[in-house]
This record gives structure tokens, sequence and C-alpha cells, in this order.
């Protein structure tokens, strides 16, 4: 396409062609003036202090305080189950003391030979008074920690006290097992007392050093203590004899048995039966002559024949 153009400079006309492609370039600058007008106007708005909403800033606020309180409780429920673990030990071995106290107890009281009606570990003890209204008290977590510190400790004293009782009344349990106390036969009577008499042999003053238990051959003839057995046979003047050391000095003698059920070495328990009653030895008839030695001594047996268990 061709354009005449007139002008009156210098009295001469004049033409211009225009291509095809010349048309669309006014089209390109003006699309390309828009792109970066556009760009620079998100540029302008990107860097603008635009303010968020107050509504949005106070949710994410209350999220973040959520947040740390579920952090505190976790840690709160932790320390708890610290402490609860800890105080459930704690009550676990205090339950162990009880029970090792009780066990102190009923010995005592199986040695004792209390019955079970007056002193029974397995009921609580009897108490009672009239009540008084008394202010509520809880306790907080100290008071409870302090709580339980002196019932710890009154667990121990309590303990240790038994177990002292427990020694003084063992000790004095062997001592009454080893120490002579009764009759040597359960049945018979007294035929010849501790001291000075008219020999039956020989019708002269001499002293008889034991007392003499009559009764029917054969009976038995019983321990008046424990101890071991350091005789079991003849002897001279005591026919078959028995002789127990009890300990402590304490030794006694049972002579002119018919038969003897023990030997040398073997233990025995207080009642224990020991011989048969007969007439062997230097006897006028079935009886038992016996004997108590305090460290080797004859002593006179009736403080002990009078004695009860």
């Amino acid at each position: 396409m061709k354009f005449l153009l007139y002008t009156t400079s210098y009295g001469r006309s004049g033409s211009i062609q225009l291509n095809r492609p010349a048309i669309f370039l006014p089209l390109i600058l003006i699309v390309t003036a828009l792109l970066a007008a556009a760009a620079y106007l998100g540029y302008r708005i990107d860097r603008s202090d635009i303010s968020v909403p107050v509504e949005y800033a106070a949710i994410s606020d209350f999220q973040a305080k959520i947040m740390e309180q579920r952090d505190e409780i976790s840690q709160l429920r932790e320390n708890s189950q610290t402490h609860l673990n800890a105080l459930a030990m704690r009550l676990g071995q205090m339950q162990s003391e009880i029970l090792r106290i009780e066990a102190l107890g009923q010995r005592l009281a199986a040695m004792a030979k209390l019955d079970k009606g007056e002193f029974d570990f397995d009921q609580i003890p009897a108490q009672g008074g009239p009540a008084e209204a008394i202010e509520a008290v809880q306790f907080a977590k100290p008071d409870l920690q302090q709580a339980l510190d002196e019932l710890e400790t009154q667990l121990e004293q309590r303990a240790r006290q038994l177990e002292v009782l427990e020694r003084l009344v063992m000790n004095k349990e062997l001592k009454a097992q080893l120490s002579p106390a009764g009759r040597p036969t359960s049945s018979g009577w007294i035929s010849s007392y501790y001291g000075k008499r008219t020999d039956p042999f020989s019708g002269r003053r001499e002293m008889h050093r034991g007392m003499d238990f009559a009764g029917k051959r054969g009976i038995d003839i019983n321990a008046t203590a424990a101890g071991v057995v350091t005789w079991a046979g003849k002897r001279y003047g005591y026919g078959n004899l028995v002789e127990i050391n009890h300990g402590g000095g304490y030794t006694t003698r049972y002579g002119h048995c018919q038969t003897v059920l023990v030997k040398v070495g073997d233990k025995v328990e207080p009642g224990q039966k020991l011989a048969l009653m007969g007439s062997t030895g230097r006897s006028t008839g079935p009886h038992v002559h016996y004997e108590v030695l305090k460290n080797g001594r004859q002593i006179n047996p009736s403080k002990f024949i009078q004695a009860s268990r």
C-alpha cells in the first residue's frame, strides 16, 4: 500500500510506502507497556505494608498459647507419674516392713503362748472413745511425704523393739528348756529326799545326794530339761544310768533304770522318755534315783521339782 503525502516545505511532494509488518509494531509496544505496568503494580503491592486483619492475628496467638499449654500439661503428667511411681515404691517397702513386723509379732505370740483371741495380728487393735468434731484437713504433697517419713521411722523402731523382745523371750525360753524343772516321772511318789538319812543297806547316817521316786516297775522316766545324753549304761552304785548335760553348768542323772531307751550323743527335749523304771544297782525296789548337778556338784533337786514351765 502506498500513501501520498503533500507538504509545502520546499514546494515538493513525496510518498511513503507502508508494508504489512509495520502495522503490528504499535500493538507490540502497547502490550509491552501494559505488562511492565502490571509488574510494577504487583511489586508495589507486594512491598506495601498491607495489614493482616485483627481476627487472623488473634487466632494465631491463641493457637500458639494452646501449643504451649499442651507442652505444660505433658510435663505435669510426666512429673506426676514420676511422683506416683516413687510413692508406689515407698508404699511397697513399707508393706514389706509391716509383713516382717507381723511375722515377728506372731512368733513372739507363739513363744509367749498367748491365746489367739488375746493377741491377734490379723485383727485391728481394739480402740475406741467418743468422737470429737474436727475440721477436715487435706494433705498437701509435702505433708503427705512427711507423714510417710514419720510412719516409716515408727515402723523401723517397732521392728527393732520386737527383735530385742524376741531375743529376750528366746533366751528366757531357752533358759527354761535347759534348766531342770518338774518330776522325772509322771506317776509314783517320793520315797527319799535330798540330805542326810539312814542308809538302807548299812544303817548308818549318810548323805543322800538326790531324790528317789518310787513307782511301778516299767513306768516311764522322762527328761526334765533339754540337753545331750552323756552317759547311757551301767555305772557303779546307779545300776543302769542316764546322764544328760543341759548346758549352763547343769547336769541331771536318772539311776536304777530297768531299760535305757537313749544312747550317748542323743539330743533330748523336755519330757522325752529316757528309760523305764527298774531296780538295778544298789536299790531296794523299783524307783528312779534323780540327781541335779551344778558345775559337777550335786545340789538339792527340790526347787527344780517344784518349778513349773
